[in-house]
């Protein structure tokens, strides 16, 4: 084995608990050290979450503690589970903020918890948990026991918290709003340093989304994906969703050309790294070639379905 890969019992080496505030609100990060967790081979798993960095979150009050998502292995799951167990919670809510494998890795050792998702996270695992099952790594997929369409109000001991799904990044994306503090976990709805383009085609609508989303009162952002520094002190301003915005209006200009597609991701968004909207981070220069294939590939399907 590789020796940046790390056997199952040592998974947790670089694992770290961050309080971003207020009380009760927990982040789990890793990754952003180099090496790979999983495979030397190309997987959900260390390209999409531990090459770039991600937290998970226990918001915990009382005896009652809810996570957003399962995190990125069993090891994981059973870390966090065990954490708020310590606090005294003993009753157990799960959301998975959408269906990739990175978000929901880790729930087989979550079976304590009421697991919660959009419909259509509950579709999309449905249909792919054979493919999970033989996938690298292999993910046995657990079901959610509740779904929602639009929103869903929660109560988690003395907090509020609300689901609300908004299509960016993927149809099904769940993101939670402590509407007393204005807190947004963001799950991978927004991203530092640049947006994952997963559905080229619906780039109109997450921008539209976007717009949506910055209609709640939002006092903070904590995202799945971004500065470990910028968890701890606290989160991402709003302005992190109008960053976002011009990121995909420059990949996805409507021109034959757009001048994004020939600069690097820090030329891109080097107004919003001067203004401190975003972190720049060099992984991310893979993403943002990644989402110009994307838009390219989907861009030569259309044409071509348009000559037929």
């Amino acid at each position: 084995m590789n020796k940046s890969i790390r056997p199952p019992e040592e998974r947790l080496a670089t694992l770290r608990i961050i309080e971003p505030g207020p009380k009760g609100i927990y982040a789990y990060y890793d990754g952003r050290v180099g090496g790979r967790l999983i495979s030397e081979s190309e997987n959900t798993i260390d390209d999409g979450a531990f090459v770039l960095g991600v937290a998970t979150y226990a918001i915990v009050s009382g005896s009652e503690a809810l996570l957003f998502d399962a995190g990125i292995t069993p090891e994981h799951a059973k870390f966090m589970l065990d954490h708020v167990k310590s606090l005294g919670a003993t009753k157990f809510t799960l959301v998975y903020s959408h269906s990739h494998s990175d978000h929901i890795a880790g729930a087989v050792a979550l079976k304590e918890a009421t697991i919660i998702s959009h419909v259509e996270t509950n579709a999309y695992l449905s249909e792919d948990r054979e493919k999970l099952a033989k996938g690298i790594p292999p993910i046995k997929v657990v079901l959610p026991d509740r779904t929602y369409e639009k929103n869903m109000t929660l109560q988690v001991g003395e907090r509020t918290v609300e689901l609300h799904n908004f299509n960016i990044h993927t149809p099904d994306g769940t993101i939670l709003f402590l509407p007393q503090e204005g807190i947004l976990f963001a799950g991978d709805t927004l991203e530092d340093t640049a947006t994952y383009v997963g559905e080229a085609e619906d780039l109109h609508i997450h921008q539209k989304e976007l717009k949506r989303m910055a209609v709640l009162p939002i006092a903070t952002i904590l995202p799945a994906h971004g500065s470990p520094d910028r968890i701890a002190n606290g989160g991402y301003e709003p302005s992190f969703i109008d960053a976002t915005l011009r990121y995909i209006q420059a990949v996805d200009e409507p021109v034959p050309d757009p001048i994004a597609w020939k600069q690097r991701l820090k030329e891109v968004v080097s107004a919003d790294l001067d203004a401190a909207h975003l972190d720049y981070y060099e992984a991310y220069e893979d993403v943002h070639r990644s989402n110009i294939s994307s838009i390219q590939d989907y861009r030569r399907g259309t044409s071509a379905k348009g000559v037929d």
